[in-house]
């Protein structure tokens, strides 16, 4: 039996326009409402737990860099600096240098020039090995490997500092000074 809507056509058939149509069905229409504003999704607690905890990591990356290159150039400044010993054989390389000035320029003669000299001199024995010079003889100072040097030169320099009249300048005995301060260790 035929669906009631198929109808056989002049040859026996059935039309394939007939096969695929598809019934009609008629829609009530409907009411328009009024339009709604929809609410956007709530995001989830966790991701702003996750945002909160990068925004820690970062900090803390930035803090650590900061830290470290810190530490890394107090390192690096303190290295640089100059020892005790460093620091004090530039003191007594000053105070050597103010003597030759001060002959230089004509404030100080040879002879007062050489008694300073000597005093300079026992002043840094003392300061760099602690013990006090100022009043050894130079026997002593030569016989100590320490002062060997330094007493040594205070032997050279007794004879214009403590002569009327010397023969030696001052300024080959500042020289010598300053190469036992440099050369002290």
């Amino acid at each position: 039996m035929l669906h009631p809507e198929l109808t056989v056509g002049p040859g026996g058939g059935i039309s394939l326009a007939q096969i695929t149509a598809q019934p009609q069905i008629t829609a009530q229409p409907q009411i328009t409402a009024q339009p709604q504003i929809i609410d956007p999704p709530q995001y989830s607690v966790a991701w702003l737990i996750l945002a909160a905890l990068c925004l820690l990591v970062i900090i803390a990356l930035v803090t650590a860099v900061l830290r470290i290159t810190r530490m890394i150039e107090k390192r690096a400044a303190y290295r640089g600096r100059p020892s005790e010993v460093e620091a004090l054989k530039a003191e007594f390389l000053r105070a050597v240098n103010d003597i030759a000035d001060r002959h230089d320029a004509g404030d100080l003669a040879a002879r007062e020039g050489h008694h300073e000299l000597t005093g300079v001199m026992r002043r840094f024995v003392r300061r760099t090995t602690g013990h006090d010079v100022t009043s050894q003889d130079v026997r002593t100072l030569v016989a100590d490997p320490r002062t060997r040097e330094v007493g040594r030169l205070i032997a050279d320099l007794y004879e214009p500092d403590f002569a009327l009249s010397s023969d030696r300048a001052l300024e080959d005995s500042v020289q010598r000074a300053r190469e036992v301060i440099r050369t002290w260790s």
